[in-house]
């Protein structure tokens, strides 16, 4: 009995219908070749690939991670480009005043404030620490001044939008954290800006509510005033995080903006060194919250935060001429360190 062997050649069954393809050397050195290369190409697509999406994923988990609460109620951006400001002879800056009246109208006789001819505004954190937060706020509303708010601002803001949503009644027990969703900065009821917040009237709410996270001033050198201040590696203002510019102190080794400081390289610092890259359109940073770096002037910043509170001074500069004028804070008001959120 016969079996099909298709390897056997004297197989009546056998049938060599695909020869042998023999390659040169050379030939195999070549196929050679283009594989490695075909393989190097794959690889490096791979990594791109992969290297675009964890960058992509970083940056939405960075928005994601400072997300707003739903009772701040803030403008991200007001862009003044009014004629009556246009119009004003002196623009002056002012550092964070939280809460320090006295020094606050010292400042303003030092420097001849006129509300005709002059235009003041607050570099925000206007609240808390001092001893009169409202006091501030309602002066600075009959001053007509501009604002920002700052990131202690922002929390007497929910403490107070929460209770108009929710009534006093539903901040109880003073150990619970308030609902706000997944916020970078959960707060218990029984933090010291609640009180403040309970104490003020809906004016003073309505003043506070107004002053946006970014205040852009186009026809002044471009300038734009924060509280803390701006993302250097995001060149558009509209995708500024709030809560970093409300709250950045460095830039860290993973070039992420972070509230800490010494951690890395000061904002400002990154900011200017993007800024003389430019050939135009360069922009000018007014801001407060770093009282620890004190006066800090650079060639496209100006940190004006002096530690009036912690008893050091209250800073005007008229951003027209870049004149400061500064009075003593002879107080030490806050218990708490420059650093100090």
């Amino acid at each position: 009995m016969a079996f099909f062997n298709s390897h056997d050649a004297h197989s009546v069954e056998y049938v060599d219908a695909i020869p042998e393809n023999y390659k040169t050397k050379k030939q195999q050195r070549l196929w050679k070749y283009i594989a490695v290369a075909v393989a190097t190409i794959v690889i490096i697509i791979v990594v791109v690939v992969v290297a675009v999406v964890v960058t992509d994923n970083k940056k939405k988990s960075s928005t994601s991670t400072y997300s707003l609460s739903q009772y701040a109620h803030l403008t991200q951006i007001v862009s003044n480009n009014d004629t009556s400001l246009q119009q004003k002879e002196r623009i002056f800056v002012v550092g964070d005043v939280h809460g320090c009246i006295d020094e606050f109208n010292s400042l303003l006789d030092t420097i001849k404030y006129n509300t005709t001819t002059d235009q003041i505004i607050l570099a925000g954190d206007i609240t808390s620490k001092g001893p009169d937060s409202l006091g501030v706020i309602r002066r600075a509303k009959e001053l007509g001044a501009l604002c920002v708010r700052g990131n202690h601002d922002d929390k007497v803001i929910r403490f107070k939008t929460f209770e108009n949503e929710k009534g006093q009644n539903s901040m109880y027990p003073l150990n619970a954290v308030m609902p706000e969703g997944n916020v970078p900065d959960p707060l218990k009821f029984k933090n010291y800006h609640e009180p403040l917040a309970l104490n003020m009237s809906q004016e003073d709410y309505d003043y506070l509510v107004s002053c946006p996270a970014i205040l852009h001033i186009p026809f002044l050198n471009n300038t734009i005033i924060v509280h803390a201040g701006l993302d250097p590696s995001i060149p558009s203002l509209k995708d500024q995080v709030p809560y970093l510019v409300m709250n950045m102190r460095d830039i860290d080794s993973q070039k992420e903006p972070t509230r800490e400081s010494g951690v890395g390289t000061q904002w400002a610092v990154e900011w200017n060194s993007y800024q003389q890259s430019l050939t135009l359109n360069n922009t000018m940073i007014y801001y407060g919250h770093d009282a620890g770096r004190g006066l800090n002037i650079q060639q496209y910043t100006f940190g004006l935060d002096t530690g009036c509170v912690y008893g050091g001074k209250l800073t005007a500069m008229n951003i027209k001429t870049h004149e400061l004028a500064q009075v003593n804070c002879a107080t030490h008001y806050s218990n708490d360190g420059a650093e100090d959120d």
